[in-house]
Formats: C-alpha cells, structure tokens, sequence
C-alpha cells in the first residue's frame, strides 16, 4: 500500500507538458495598475474574445474580482489618476463610409471588398469605476473628427489631478494639449509639424523635447526647448538618431530619453558620451544639450532603463540585463525587498516591479523566467506578502517549463562569448535531445535568461534549444555591436557554429543532430548556414530573413535615400555595394541556392515593412533553378512584427511538422 501511495504520488505530481496552443493567440490579462492609496488594482482580461474591465479590492478578504464588459471596444491600457478614477485606452473600429463604429459582429460579418479594411480608431476615456461613467478625452469636437489615435498620454500632470496632456493631430501636426479628465475639454499649448511623433515635458509639464521621424519610422530628429526672453519656444535640433528595427524604444543606444530630471532643465537620459563603450544613465541638460554627470555606468554590459516616481519625479533605481534583470534600488530598504523576492521564486525568475502605491508599501510586480511563465503579483512591504493575481496568458497555468543554463564559450578567434541552453524537462539525464539552434534576430539584439516562447514551445516539443549572443549583439557595449560589421556570413556566422561545436565537445549535444532556425537576422544566419556549411545542419527553417543582400541594400538605399543615416547604417552592417560588391555577393545566400543539400522552409509575412517579403520571393526562385526541394510559406495576414491569430497557427504549424519530419525526437 505505500509503495502505492508513492506510485500514485509520482503520477500525480509528472510535469505537464504545455501544447502549441497553449502559447499561441492574445493574452489573457494585461496592464494591471494599482491606485494611488494601494487600495483597488485594476486590469484587463480577455474571455472569448471580448475585453472586460477587472476590479479589486485588494483590502478585501477574497480578492474577489468585479468585472465591466467593455462591448464593443478592446482595451490597451489602463492607469489609475485618482482612486475613483481611471483612464483607459481603447481601440474600436469605424465604418470609413458613414463614419459609425461597427460592432464586434458586424467587424466579423465584413464582407464589403470595395473598402479594404475598416479603420481602426483609438480613443483615452475617463471613467468613474464607481459608477461606470465615463467621458471621452477631446470629447465630440468637430477638430478632432479625422483624427484616429487619441490614446496616448505625454503627462499625467501629478500637481495637476484634473488634467493630463496628451498629443494629437489638428489639421496635421502632431501638438500637444492640455486635456480634462473630468469633462474631455482641451486647450492647445504646443505646435508640431506633421513629422512630430512623440512630445517630452519637463518637471513642470512644460514641452522639452519634441520628436520627428521620417517617413519611413527609422530615423529620429531630436529637438530640445530652447527659452528666448519674450517668453516664446524655440526649438533646436540636438541630434538625429537612427532606431533600431524590431524596437519600440525611441532612439538607439547613442541616446536615449528617460524621465524629467530635478532641475527645469534636465532630464535622466539613457546614452553612450563619445568616447565611452557601454550605455549608461546620465543627467542631461537639454537647454545647454550638455551632458552634466553619470548616474550609473557600467564597464560589462549597457545600461538604459531606470525607475521613477511619477508623484515626485524622484530617480528610484536602474534595471539592465546581464544574464539575467538586474536591479539596484537607491534605497537600501527597497533593495533588500528585491533580494528577497528574487529569493522568493528561486533565483530563477527576472522580478519586474511595475507599479506601487503613492506611500511605495503596495508593489504590483511582473515574474517571468525560463521555467516561470510571465505573471502579474500583488505584494505588501509592510507583511513581507506577496500573491499571485494572474497569469497573463492563463493557458500555461499548472503547466512545467523547461530550465535554461548558461553556456561561456570562446570563439575560434579567441573572442568569448556566451549563449543560453535550454532542455527538455522530459529529457533523459544521459540523453541529448536534438538541437536547434535559434540565433536572435537583429543583428543587434540579445538573448538573456527569461520566458522566451520560441524556446519553449521547441523545447515542450522534446528539442533542446541553443541561442548564442554572437559578437555584433547589443547590450554589451559599443566596441561588441561594431565587431559585427561586415561580419555577416563570416564571424558572426562562424560565433554560431563555435556555439554548437562548443556543446558537442560538452557532451551536451550531438554532432549531426541539430537544424538551425531563426527569425529576421536570425533567418539571414540559418540561409547563410545553408549554403556556407551546407552539411553543417541537417534542416534549415529561416523566418522572414534577408536572403539577397545586394537587393536589401538596393531596397534600403531606394526607401531612405543614400545619405540617410539607416542606410548608412546598413552599408556598415553589410557593405557597400558599389566598393565590396564581391565580398556582399560572397555571403548572399541567393547566390549560392546551388549549395544547398538540407531541407529549406521559409516563412514570411506578405506585409514585411523591414524585411520585404520579395527577399524570400527571390531564395524561392533561386531553389527552383536549382531543382532543389524548397518550402515557402506565405502569411498573408503578418508583418514583421505581427501575425494574425491564423498566420500564427499557420506558422508553428509549419515550423514543428518540419522539424518532426527532418529532426525526429525519439
């Protein structure tokens, strides 16, 4: 009977395995916020498709949640302005012909090909939860009929609890305006141009910063506030800045705007001073454009997050990525209490707090690691208590995640780098899984240790997972992202190959037993490995990946203009076609289609804006004149960053049939 009971035991408590499903389609919870007395929290969850508004009494004994249906609308975010006050951001969709929004069903039912799609629209909406009244930012004004983004706030005015300020487009530009939560009224008291896309306020809520970006959104012009002496604005370009591809921050690591500083004049900015490798945070005074002194530097890794009391406008803390978050508080106590809850959950999970009360003694705070799946916390200073309130994607509830271990290896050049591996929770102990190694996209990005659900989904499938930080990387200063240019289909491919040979003389992998599988730079990685170490791998998947480089550089130079600085910047990358044509052609992936002896199958959005859907087009064509065996998988529906909820099915689909059929777990 006992040994019964152990047996029954075990049974019980085997790991389960999530599905493909189960990491696919839109969140379940987001954009928690908790109220200024720490009282109420307030989130927004999806059942069934439909948005509902999520209320808490976080000093009742149940926690029991009350819910609001937002019908026809879907929520982006939610804030908290007064504890009987919220402002929510939502999007819904306008029929173009007679200017009605259209409900959920009628957006299903939409069959009218004359009209491509019906616009969407975004609107900021004040509601009293109390109540459930609400009241519409700009309200019903005739200035703003044509104008479909009004969901953005610029200042929440903290010395100012009836307005916030909020950037919108009047005949054009993008200005900025003094809005009232209470009634929507709004008054005008800066001017863009039509090129404005983001506004920056000081400590006292007057315009700092003004933004401009191309037309094409990758390039930034920076324009800081300059005072004259009868009291008018002039504004001086600082700098031009280009943006990273596949980022939402708003500028480089070069420079960066964080938060108003103590003075009128300064601001906390995340920025790379000529002269110095790694990004840092700095005070900057934006009228003198003078960077006055560091507030947090680093000789490892770049630095370019921080926290800050929106109340106060006080500096809390910095956060950056080693291997792992890294958190350093100013005040010690605060500091002991992120020790303590990274102790809480092992070590093993990156402790993002998100949010507090006015008072700081009621945190709201996001976990999420490689064997933690991304979850919202509700945690009391004063108790040392802390509870889970949701996941944000509850399908991974009860659900075993794989661990991820640090891999130091050192490059054929002597350079060292280092990856992350991730196994198999199924895995035997003496049993290597095959691998699959998934270089980041980019190049400059990074992997680090967190919840990474390619990862996961390969490795629940009995993969092991294997993704390098090759040189040309961010996050590791200025002098490790530069060592990749030119180094397409050279170092940094053969970073790669070094990652993989250096498992194998481990024991941790086998040789031969592994496909390579990336995404944007990461597929131009997975072609380049097709066709410069053919036998190398034994399939090869590339996601949306450059596969001609003449072509993308042609393409670049036509959309931005030959002395725009994201063609510059992709002549370093890659090289000048008209001074390297040879060496580009040598590593073009295009060229050398008669190479290819593995499996090949490419995905790839129709609607790419940053890789064209033609660069797969063209690797097609290339394998059809070779009679070589190719697969391209078009999403119709996706971009680069984004897939419809089919395309996503489609795409992991596809993804791990392929894998199955050329890399078979045992």
């Amino acid at each position: 009977m006992a040994a019964a009971a152990e047996d029954d035991a075990a049974v019980s408590e085997a790991p389960v395995i999530p599905s493909v499903e189960d990491f696919l389609g839109d969140p379940s919870f987001w954009s928690p916020d908790i109220s200024p007395s720490g009282r109420y929290l307030a989130g927004i969850r999806r059942s069934k498709g439909e948005d509902y508004l999520v209320i808490i009494d976080l000093e009742a004994e149940d926690f029991a949640p009350q819910y609001r249906p937002l019908e026809d609308m879907f929520a982006n975010w939610l804030e908290w302005v007064s504890d009987d006050r919220l402002l929510i951001s939502l999007s819904g969709v306008v029929n173009a012909r007679n200017g009605k929004q259209m409900t959920r069903e009628e957006i299903e039912a939409w069959t009218d090909k004359s009209m491509k799609v019906p616009v969407e629209f975004t609107r900021l909406v004040s509601m009293q939860p109390s109540t459930g009244s609400a009241v519409a930012m700009f309200g019903d004004s005739r200035k703003m009929t044509r104008n479909y983004s009004l969901g953005r706030v610029t200042d929440f005015l903290p010395e100012d609890p009836d307005h916030i300020l909020m950037p919108a487009r009047l005949q054009g530009d993008l200005d900025l305006f003094k809005v009232n939560i209470v009634d929507g009224s709004f008054e005008r008291i800066a001017t863009g141009s039509e090129y404005t896309y983001r506004w920056y306020t000081d400590r006292n809520g007057e315009p700092a910063f003004r933004l401009n970006v191309n037309s094409r959104g990758t390039v930034i012009t920076i324009y800081a506030r300059e005072d004259r002496e009868n009291g008018a604005i002039k504004w001086r370009n600082i700098r031009t800045i280009r943006l990273k591809d596949e980022d939402t921050n708003d500028g480089a690591l070069e420079f960066q705007i964080l938060y108003p500083g103590p003075t009128d004049t300064t601001y906390y900015i995340s920025a790379r001073p000529e002269g110095t490798d790694f990004a840092g945070i700095y005070l900057y005074d934006f009228e003198k454009d003078e960077i006055l002194e560091p507030v947090r530097t680093s000789d490892r890794v770049d630095i370019e997050r921080a926290y800050f009391n929106r109340d106060t406008r006080e500096l809390l803390g910095v956060f950056y990525f080693d291997d792992r978050l890294i958190i350093e508080m100013q005040d010690p106590g605060i500091q002991a209490h992120i020790n303590g809850l990274n102790a809480y959950f092992g070590n093993e999970a990156n402790i993002l707090p998100m949010d507090s009360s006015a008072d700081g003694k009621r945190w709201l705070i996001q976990a999420s690691g490689p064997t933690v799946a991304p979850s919202y916390y509700y945690y009391d200073i004063d108790r040392t208590y802390i509870t889970e309130l949701s996941e944000i994607r509850r399908t991974l509830r009860g659900k075993t995640l794989a661990g991820s271990q640090i891999i130091q290896y050192t490059a054929r050049d002597g350079l060292p780098l280092r990856g992350y591996l991730t196994r198999p929770v199924q895995a035997s102990a003496d049993g290597n899984p095959p691998l699959i190694v998934m270089p980041h996209g980019g190049p400059e990005m990074r992997d680090y240790m967190d919840f990474d659900r390619d990862a996961q989904i390969l490795v629940a499938q009995g993969y092991q997972v294997f993704q390098p930080n090759f040189r040309g990387s961010s996050g590791y200063g200025k002098s490790f992202a530069e060592s990749g240019y030119g180094q397409w289909g050279r170092a940094m491919q053969s970073d790669i190959e070094d990652g993989y040979a250096s498992l194998v003389e481990r024991g941790l992998a086998d040789p031969g037993e592994a496909c390579i599988f990336g995404y944007s730079y990461g597929g131009y990685a997975a072609l380049a490995a097709a066709t410069l170490t053919p036998e190398l791998y034994r399939c090869v998947v590339d996601g949306a990946g450059v596969a001609d480089l003449e072509a993308f550089l042609r393409w670049k130079r036509n959309e931005e203009g030959t002395d725009s600085e994201d063609y510059k910047y992709w002549i370093k990358q890659i090289g000048d076609p008209k001074d390297d044509k040879d060496a580009i052609a040598a590593v073009s992936p295009v060229d050398h289609a008669d190479r290819i002896v593995r499996p090949l199958l490419m995905l790839h959005g129709t609607e790419d804006a940053i890789v064209p859907f033609d660069q797969s087009k063209r690797m097609m064509k290339a394998m059809e004149k070779t009679g070589r065996p190719a697969k391209l998988v078009e999403l119709k529906k996706s971009g680069h960053t984004y897939m419809s909820d089919e395309d996503e099915q489609t795409y992991y689909s596809e993804l791990i049939s392929f894998l199955k059929e050329h890399l078979p777990v045992e």
